[in-house]
């Protein structure tokens, strides 16, 4: 199904509202882990000891909290790294690749997991807002390090129970997420392609085209 499918199912009127002034809520960090703290654990680690691209390696999870009228919530950003390997064919003369490769992905949710509360809350875009607005300021912190490359960002929309089964693309919070990704999504540095998938989106560093799911590639 073509994003113009995709997106028939919002009104022009809540197409033009997302993403356009539209004010995150205020949120803060929870708990002891941050990002300087990766980076910090990655910087000190013995390389030679590190396992190659083929592995990635868990971090522990950053989190944040966030508080509308009617709800908290905790909004869960785990991260993963690897030892880059080098390729001498593809670094050009007299530069030094990136030493490690990241994947950082995102998932929110009500505090306590009250699925009944999240259905009629009618501010779902304020709340996508600072879940992505949290998303953009950790992708920037970790692109800013030049020793690191964040290779694929996940973004897993949460379902509702009668959703359960349906492709992310047809469900209320897939919608809303794949319009932020469309617009959205230049604010990170470089080229980025989204990869449609059945449960998440996935945010690749670099352009891809696919002559077989051309549908399942949007270039950002």
């Amino acid at each position: 199904m073509k994003f113009k499918k995709f997106i028939d199912f919002l009104s022009e009127a809540e197409l033009n509202e997302i993403g356009e002034g539209v004010t995150p809520f205020p949120y803060r960090r929870k708990g002891p882990t941050k990002v300087e703290g990766w980076i910090g654990e990655i910087a000190g680690l013995d390389r030679s000891n590190v396992p190659d691209s083929s592995n990635w390696i868990p971090l522990h999870k950053i989190e944040y909290t966030f508080e509308s009228e009617k709800a908290k919530y905790k909004v869960s950003i785990p991260g993963w790294y690897n030892k880059h390997t080098w390729i001498p064919a593809f670094t050009k003369r007299g530069s030094k690749p990136h030493e490690y490769n990241m994947l950082i992905g995102m998932a929110f949710d009500v505090e306590g997991g009250d699925k009944e509360a999240i259905t009629n809350f009618g501010e779902q875009f304020r709340v996508v807002s600072t879940a992505v607005e949290i998303l953009n300021e950790v992708a920037q912190e970790l692109i800013s390090v030049k020793w690191l490359k964040l290779q694929e960002i996940h973004i897993v929309p949460k379902t509702e129970d009668e959703e359960t089964g349906k492709p992310i693309t047809q469900t209320k919070r897939g919608r809303m997420y794949l319009a932020y990704i469309q617009k959205q999504g230049k604010r990170l540095p470089g080229d980025w392609t989204a990869e449609i998938t059945t449960d998440r989106f996935v945010m690749k560093n670099g352009k891809i085209t696919s002559s077989t799911h051309p549908d399942r590639y949007i270039q950002i």
